[in-house]
């Protein structure tokens, strides 16, 4: 159902700085990946669950489609709330052939939380069964905001009425830096330790000052000087992107009729010989 994928209609923002936000809120992922029975969590936070993931909408979505995938805590397993603080922590302070296994299992679930945002791209906006509608973008945040480690699958519009500021885009700019790309995280265990340790260290002094950076649409490179432009900006290269999906749609459903309306040939019927009209 198109409804199952609709973000929350509260508004706000997921993206604090720390010193601001309370004790709560900054430990509710830590809450949600230890409820033992995730089936419990209502369905207007929970997405979906798997043995050793949850999926859930993100309160306050920065695009059209949002959604956080979680580590569930284990202590049994081994994988406890210390151990999934966040990526740094995961990155560094265990084994690296334990941590992959555990991101190989986020980006398995990412997969299928694409596979169903992309379902309704094509069936909220008409899209052909073909079609890949949009970007969706798989990463984490360099410096996150919330305790637990938490892997963003979010599409690539950038519109909606709760990203407010420039912190908030720029934090999920995939040309800006600060959002790391699940991709370019699971490339750095080929390094040599050196510089895996290098990459994961993931200093703050690095990353935040990304976030004070220019307006940039990620698309064009146009810069703007606050966020209400470039919302609007981000809109029309959504509706023009929609526009070509569905010109493509129709174009596809006239071939269709083409196809259907032309009369087979009748194999077993002898070929005509051509009227010579030279004679």
């Amino acid at each position: 159902m198109i409804s199952t994928l609709l973000p929350h209609k509260s508004a706000g923002s997921s993206l604090r700085l720390r010193y601001k936000m309370s004790i709560p809120i900054l430990r509710i992922l830590q809450d949600y990946a230890s409820t033992e029975d995730p089936s419990s969590i209502p369905p207007s936070v929970r997405l979906r669950h798997t043995a050793t993931t949850l999926t859930i909408f993100d309160k306050y979505p920065k695009a059209s489609y949002h959604f956080l995938i979680l580590p569930r805590i284990n202590n049994d397993a081994g994988w406890t709330k210390e151990r999934l603080t966040d990526l740094r922590t995961l990155l560094l302070k265990w084994d690296k052939s334990s941590a992959k296994e555990l991101l190989k299992n986020l980006e398995a679930e990412a997969e299928e939380v694409k596979s169903m945002i992309k379902d309704e791209m094509r069936k909220s906006h008409g899209l052909s069964e073909s079609s890949d509608g949009w970007g969706v973008n798989v990463g984490f945040h360099a410096v996150p905001s919330m305790l637990h480690v938490h892997l963003h699958v979010i599409s690539s519009d950038y519109v909606s009425a709760s990203l407010k500021n420039k912190k908030h885009y720029n934090s999920f700019n995939p040309e800006l830096g600060f959002f790391l790309n699940l991709k370019d995280v699971m490339s750095w265990f080929e390094l040599p330790d050196g510089e895996f340790k290098k990459m994961a260290s993931l200093p703050a002094s690095q990353f935040e000052p990304l976030l004070k950076k220019p307006l940039q649409c990620w698309r064009c490179d146009t810069t703007f000087p606050n966020i209400p432009k470039l919302k609007e900006h981000l809109q029309d290269h959504l509706n023009k992107e929609v526009k070509m999906l569905k010109r493509k749609r129709k174009r596809e459903v006239q071939d269709d009729e083409e196809t259907t309306e032309k009369p087979e040939e009748n194999e077993d019927e002898p070929e005509h010989k051509k009227v010579n009209t030279d004679a």
